[in-house]
């Protein structure tokens, strides 16, 4: 049964600008705090108590799993009501609200204040202008945007972060996790609380103590600055002739990028797809994308809902099946071997793609177990003053029946970096990805000599 249904479901851990808030490279934070809620924005006792009302309710009734995840969703409302009439203003409201649905321990379902929205939907947010992971039980620099003020402080890849603001970071990781709900996963728990230590305002400054890879210190100060990263595709040939494409985001606009970069590449030995800081995106984005690498209409996910019926709306002139099918005869751009790179930043809509591709071997997964962050959203359901909330209403499973979310896709070969990796420059993620298009090229030759 074919998928007529083309709609748009949030992961961005990240979108979240990105699912989380932290997907995305250089640690996109939430911009909750970017600017001052305007006086439109301002929210009255009355105005509140009915937010208050209507999130709890639209939970209630729309959420995909009928026991809640094991939460009592009644008295979660019964410890909640009476907060609600203390709050002091919006902002100590709307962090109410964000810690409500957190207790349904789910990546998806969250509550976004009025700035969080705009600058998602800008695809933008605060950021320090790196990125970090932790490898070897460290935090360390993965990413350095270009010409930031992180560059210019000599904030290098491969440095270990030992410090904030004076604060050792294995206590500050520590008391996030402790003091929030347990999420989708361990590897969402992590990425949430990297996002908490690392974020605050437009224009603050965090200071930071950092290790060099000689093993000297030192300590600078960086500025929290409002970044803009739109959807885009980065496509190559590599030295080894093999090709390469890298997008962060399954977004409008994505698909066509997508088959372009494709097309220049068609005749390239074999293709790496870098999924590694994809956060998601829409389910049609990311089923488009697909049907360029399939011969023909293939079964690529399935998903359940509360009903155990598909989710239809507008009097059922719109439709997600409960069986996706991706593909289609002559629409096939490219036959190669394929391998896709993956780690914990991938996720949700990323996810469902490289298990389809995984579980119809139509591509081998290197890297990292993923994220395990993948529901599915139907509509963005705002509320009064410009807040919206976003309850995941699909559990999406890969084509054999496994379930993603809280579980992820499991590599077919684990590759991480290390510390020493990132200080030499060195990809070792690639580079075994590499060795798989050798080694799947191999295959195919002795297969037709058979």
């Amino acid at each position: 049964m074919k998928a007529r249904k083309q709609r748009r479901w949030q992961p961005r851990i990240l979108r979240t600008l990105s699912l989380l808030g932290a997907i995305l490279p250089g640690i996109i934070f939430s911009a909750a705090n970017a600017k001052a809620h305007s006086k439109e924005e301002t929210l009255s006792a009355k105005d509140r108590k009915e937010v208050f009302e209507r999130i709890w309710k639209d939970v209630d009734e729309k959420y995909y799993e009928p026991k809640f995840n094991g939460v009592n969703w009644e008295d979660v409302r019964t410890r909640y009501e009476p907060k609600v009439a203390l709050v002091k203003d919006d902002e100590e409201f709307y962090n109410l609200m964000k810690q409500m649905v957190e207790e349904l321990h789910d990546a998806h379902t969250r509550f976004n204040t009025p700035n969080e929205w705009k600058n998602r939907e800008k695809h933008q947010g605060v950021s320090l202008g790196f990125g970090v992971e932790q490898i070897e039980g460290k935090t360390v620099v993965n990413f350095v945007r270009p010409e930031s003020e992180a560059e210019s402080k000599g904030i290098k890849l491969g440095m270990v972060v030992q410090t904030l603001d004076g604060q050792p970071v294995a206590e500050l990781l520590a008391a996030s996790k402790n003091k929030r709900e347990r999420n989708s996963s361990e590897r969402a728990d992590m990425l949430l609380a990297y996002r908490d230590i690392f974020s605050g305002p437009v224009d603050s400054t965090l200071k930071l103590g950092l290790q060099r890879a000689d093993g000297s210190t030192f300590e600078t100060s960086v500025t929290r600055t409002i970044y803009a990263l739109p959807p885009k595709v980065e496509g190559k040939l590599l030295p080894s002739g093999n090709g390469y494409i890298r997008f962060d985001e399954f977004e409008t606009g994505i698909a066509r990028q997508f088959k372009d970069e494709l097309e220049k590449l068609r005749n390239a030995p074999g293709l790496v797809i870098d999924l590694r800081n994809n956060g998601g995106g829409t389910l049609d984005s990311m089923l488009a994308l697909a049907e360029d690498l399939l011969p023909e209409s293939t079964l690529f996910a399935e998903d359940r809902t509360r009903s155990g019926k598909p989710l239809s709306e507008f009097f059922g002139l719109s439709k997600v099946d409960l069986e996706l099918h991706a593909g289609k005869a002559g629409k096939q751009v490219y036959a190669g071997p394929v391998v896709i790179l993956v780690k914990s930043r991938t996720a949700s809509a990323s996810e469902i793609y490289a298990a389809g591709m995984q579980d119809n071997g139509r591509a081998r997964i290197i890297g990292t177990q993923t994220c395990g962050c993948v529901l599915g959203i139907v509509k963005n359901r705002r509320t009064k003053g410009g807040g919206v909330l976003e309850i995941s209403e699909i559990l999406w499973l890969t084509p054999k029946g496994r379930k993603l979310e809280g579980e992820g896709v499991l590599p077919d070969r684990e590759v991480s970096p290390t510390i020493a990796d990132l200080q030499r420059r060195r990809d070792v993620v690639l580079e075994a990805a590499e060795q798989n298009l050798r080694e799947m090229a191999q295959e195919q030759q002795a297969r037709r000599q058979q």
